[in-house]
């Protein structure tokens, strides 16, 4: 969903409204007046789609308390962030941003507080499996995903016939499929790597829906 400049001529009692509606809602003039003409003649915006999604997120997780939620970014971005029962209580946020444009809906990234080179080590290694289960089960390619030592990102594809509040139920259901796995995988890497490898895949299959895999 591209954006252009267009000249237009408008009231100045329409134009000092207009202002007063944005600083209300804390935006700006051009997109305030964006966001009246989209709901008028209900053209989804890059907003409102974050907003049904964030919505629909926060639906599901208030039945989850493992992962706290905010809007970070004026609004662009959806933020969740989780804490790993292991030394020091890192934490994990999880950073959904939505493209406006393009053949993904958006991206996930998952990065670790943590300075610990165990930490980080472990953090990496868990991804690396979690990316050979995502390839193994939803057909997710080699380009829709990076690992770093300290950060995993992860493409979110679009799929026909979704609307934005499945969109948010499933990237919910996703992340806290994820968040169990990463902590799972802490929990037991002590006792056994191999251990912790087999009980993540255990969770995932067992998890693993339509409506996740297509994600």
């Amino acid at each position: 969903m591209g954006k252009s400049v267009y000249s237009i001529v408008l009231d100045d009692d329409v134009i000092k409204m207009i202002d007063i509606m944005a600083v209300r809602q804390g935006t700006s003039r051009s997109n305030m007046i964006n966001r009246i003409l989209a709901q008028h003649i209900s053209v989804p915006t890059a907003e409102t789609m974050l907003n049904d999604i964030y919505s629909s997120i926060d639906s599901f997780l208030q039945g989850h308390n493992s992962l706290a939620l905010s809007l970070m970014g004026n609004g662009s971005m959806i933020n969740m962030r989780s804490a790993l029962q292991y030394k020091y209580n890192p934490s994990v946020k999880y950073t959904l941003e939505i493209f406006e444009r393009g053949d993904y809906l958006g991206q996930l990234k998952i990065s670790v507080r943590s300075q610990k080179p165990q930490v980080l080590s472990i953090f990496e290694e868990f991804f690396i499996v979690w990316a050979n289960l995502e390839m193994q089960y939803c057909d997710v390619k080699h380009n829709e995903f990076s690992i770093d030592t300290a950060r995993y990102t992860r493409l979110i594809r679009l799929c026909s016939n979704c609307n934005y509040a499945d969109y948010g139920n499933s990237i919910a259901i996703y992340t806290d499929i994820l968040d169990r796995c990463l902590k799972e995988f802490f929990s037991l890497y002590s006792i056994s790597p191999a251990a912790a490898k087999e009980s993540v895949q255990q969770i995932y299959l067992a998890n693993i829906t339509n409506n996740i895999s297509r994600l």
